[in-house]
């Protein structure tokens, strides 16, 4: 479980379309936060969320949720595997980019 405590980083582009910035730092209370920015043609916006719980499953799993969504965190070869939906996580209101995108971050 100590595995995900601790802050990581991460940075995805889809050429042509968007970009992202996100860190998250995993607490072991089980909360964790998040920030990060979206940059969607040309729209940049903000993301921040302090009300992120967390859970371990089992060896290398963790299951985060945040509202009503829910995101799994997979530890592999020493980063943090994810996949984001920004639509669903309340980044953008544009429900055109209601879109599964893998992202992997790396311990700061």
């Amino acid at each position: 479980m100590k595995r995900i405590l601790g802050e990581w980083h991460g940075r995805k582009t889809i050429p042509l379309l968007a970009s992202g910035e996100c860190i998250i730092t995993f607490c072991e209370d089980g909360t964790a936060k998040a920030n990060g920015k979206v940059k969607i043609l040309g729209d940049t916006m903000n993301v921040s969320a302090d009300d992120i719980c967390w859970e371990h499953c089992g060896e290398n799993r963790f299951v985060g949720k945040y509202r009503d969504y829910q995101i799994e965190f997979i530890i592999q070869n020493g980063c943090l595997k994810t996949t984001v939906n920004p639509y669903k996580l309340g980044a953008v209101t544009n429900p055109k980019y209601d879109m599964n995108i893998p992202l992997e971050m790396k311990r700061r």
